[in-house]
């Protein structure tokens, strides 16, 4: 039997438009039906310019907010190099991307989108995936540019920091920073569409919204050294799970992968993903690429078979590329047909800020930071949060008790005195 992966809703959520309107509804909600919103940016002007105010909603839950006021949104192809708002794509084109180049008289940016939890419930986790691309590259001098990823949560709706001067209120997030791919050469236009001038990224937010509660996405394009790159996003798309939704998978079906996800850490690539039913299902074969588009095999792992409950898969890729990589699976049946999963990508760090050891362990953690730590959660495969501590003052060295969990494996989540957040796996047993 053909076997097929599903996500759920997933063709609502593409058959669904928004269509842009002045008067657009201040937030997407989030409902306990369709869990997933997208948006591909191209309602935005494919030629000259158009009006997108700061703070107001070109289109829904969207906004965008400048340092210095102007009002325009321009349409550019890559050959322009003045900063401000731009509607990047190739001339003519409704394929759109929403990007900016900053500088001293344009000012700076940040694309915020605002989300209102209306499950009934909290959600525990939400997944960000979109693409960053380069349709500019100003000057020889200028160094990587990039676009950071900041959210914040909120009971109401005005209680968001939409100010340059600070980041309070912000947490960031950098496995979703884009950092542009070209740079040190003289400047010219480049193509934000083709593979080596983007990139995917994904990430899972262990975080927990109370229902009624807003979260507001921001991307922040700073004015940085020398003359700006043009940098965009595309294709955003959020999908949101509560702890029912999370748990409660229909049976029987047939296969369906409920989610693929990838985390990276300085030593490699764990690779999770579970299944929500099979049906003659052989094997998994995991796949990997430095680019997104040529993939080879590194690993099988054996299916279940027949079966109509829940399973869970995990993979270790113990020697990882450095850099981005990108991850997928190909699903073979029992006759030997397949199929493939989505494709997930994954950054390595080069670095590592927080270090959190043991990473099995039986009684405790020893957790240690440079920067310090103010917040620590412990969350398990399912979002939802075991452990929770505050500290008054950030703290560089600290010993976490997690002797009282259950055994298997959790996430540690860290936020340090900069707002920016630190994401460690472990193993109780």
């Amino acid at each position: 039997m053909k076997t097929t992966f599903t996500t759920a809703c997933k063709v609502a959520i593409l058959c669904f438009t928004l269509l842009i309107n002045t008067s657009a509804a201040a937030q997407i909600s989030m409902g306990p039906r369709i869990n997933t919103y997208s948006q591909d940016f191209n309602g935005l002007p494919a030629s000259g310019t158009g009006v997108w105010e700061s703070g107001a909603y070109y289109f829904p839950g969207w906004a965008v907010y400048r340092s210095i006021a102007n009002n325009l949104i321009t349409a550019n192809n890559g050959s322009g190099n003045t900063g401000g708002l731009l509607s990047y794509g190739a001339t003519g084109s409704t394929e759109r991307a929403l990007g900016s180049i900053a500088s001293a008289n344009a000012g700076e940016f940040m694309y915020t989108l605002l989300l209102q939890n209306n499950t009934g419930t909290a959600i525990q986790a939400v997944e960000v995936d979109y693409t960053g691309e380069q349709w500019r590259l100003i000057n020889i001098s200028a160094p990587q540019h990039h676009l950071t990823f900041w959210y914040a949560i909120s009971s109401d709706i005005s209680g968001f920091n939409t100010t340059f001067k600070s980041n309070q209120g912000w947490t960031e997030v950098s496995e979703l920073k884009f950092s542009g791919p070209k740079y040190g050469t003289k400047g010219t236009e480049l193509d934000g569409n083709a593979a080596d001038n983007r990139e995917l990224l994904r990430a899972v937010l262990q975080i927990e919204v109370p229902t009624g509660h807003y979260l507001m996405l921001r991307w922040l394009d700073s004015d940085e050294k020398e003359a700006d790159h043009g940098l965009a996003i595309d294709d955003v798309t959020v999908t949101w799970h509560t702890q029912p939704q999370m748990m409660q998978m229909p049976a029987p079906l047939p296969v369906e992968l409920a989610y693929f996800r990838a985390s990276a850490s300085k030593e490699h690539v764990t690779l999770k993903w579970q299944t929500a039913s099979e049906d003659q299902n052989s094997h998994f074969v995991v796949e990997r690429s430095h680019d997104g588009k040529l993939f080879e095999s590194i690993g099988m792992v054996e299916g279940k078979g027949t079966t109509v409950v829940s399973t869970n898969y995990t993979y270790l890729d113990l020697v990882p590329l450095p850099g981005t990589s990108y991850y997928r699976l190909k699903q073979v049946d029992e006759d030997e047909t397949y199929t493939y999963s989505n494709i997930v990508a994954v950054t390595r760090s080069v670095t590592q800020e927080v270090a959190v050891f043991p990473t099995i362990t039986s009684h405790r953690l020893e957790i240690s930071s440079g920067t310090g730590v103010q917040q620590v959660m412990v969350v398990d495969a399912m979002g939802r949060s075991h452990l929770k501590e505050q500290y008054q003052s950030a703290i560089t060295k600290y010993s976490l008790d997690v002797s009282r969990l259950d055994s298997g494996t959790y996430v540690l989540v860290l936020l340090d005195i900069e707002g920016k957040r630190h994401v460690k796996r472990f193993v109780k047993q």
